[in-house]
């Protein structure tokens, strides 16, 4: 997995009936994704104008709703083969 957490990781702290068992599995993954932050861009978001970071979130939450929707279309193809 991209986010710096294994899915066997993941799969293993999954649980149906108490879904916070996975929340550090979560705080990992962030934790990762900041790390990379860091590396990447050295720090600077935390000095970046305000307006640039939410023209940033912007960006980011129009991936996320991309990405929501080729999951969501994969999804229900496979659903149409389902008997």
């Amino acid at each position: 997995m991209a986010i710096g957490v294994s899915y066997d990781v993941v799969r293993r702290v999954m649980n149906d009936r108490e879904p916070l068992v996975t929340w550090p599995a979560f705080v990992g993954a962030v934790e990762t994704r900041l790390q990379q932050g860091r590396t990447v861009y050295a720090d600077r978001s935390f000095d970046a104008a305000p307006a640039a970071l939410a023209s940033e979130i912007e960006q980011e939450l129009l991936d996320v709703c991309a990405w929501s929707f080729i999951l969501w279309t994969r999804l229900r193809a496979l659903r149409e083969r389902l008997p």
